[in-house]
């Protein structure tokens, strides 16, 4: 018995195709990783602006002026450009135990909506809305 010679020849073909396989799943999951990170990014500037317009409240002299300053805060923040047609901000107080301006908490909630393409870098439909609130107590001693 004599054995038959093995033809392993390829023709290269396959391989190509794999590759080029690898290379689009690899450019996907880079895409979505970077719309993760700017995603992540979009919240954290939302979240400090929440921040800031709350503090900016709680040092305010009453109500109206706490609504105006929480305003003007979000603002001066990066937000009205990221945000398409700009955030959405809005201010609420619980009083005090004595029902008065001093002592209570104020809460900024704020809305951003964000545009996917703006966050992948590619053509991508849709957007998301990022909301955060955030809560001051403001000063007993102040006036």
């Amino acid at each position: 018995m004599t054995a038959r010679p093995v033809n392993n020849r390829d023709s290269g073909f396959v391989a190509v195709v794999e590759v080029i396989y690898l290379g689009i799943a690899a450019l996907v999951m880079i895409t979505f990783l970077g719309y993760l990170g700017r995603l992540s990014a979009a919240g954290v500037q939302v979240t400090n602006s929440a921040q800031d317009a709350a503090r900016a409240a709680a040092i305010a002299g009453d109500p109206d002026q706490a609504s105006t300053a929480a305003q003007a805060a979000v603002s001066r923040s990066g937000l009205p450009g990221r945000c398409q047609g700009g955030p959405s901000a809005s201010m609420s107080w619980e009083p005090s135990q004595l029902g008065t301006w001093q002592g209570a908490v104020v809460t900024v909630t704020i809305s951003c909506t964000v545009a996917n393409q703006t966050l992948t870098g590619v053509w991508t439909p849709g957007n998301r809305t990022v909301t955060v609130s955030d809560s001051q107590v403001v000063e007993r001693f102040r006036r």
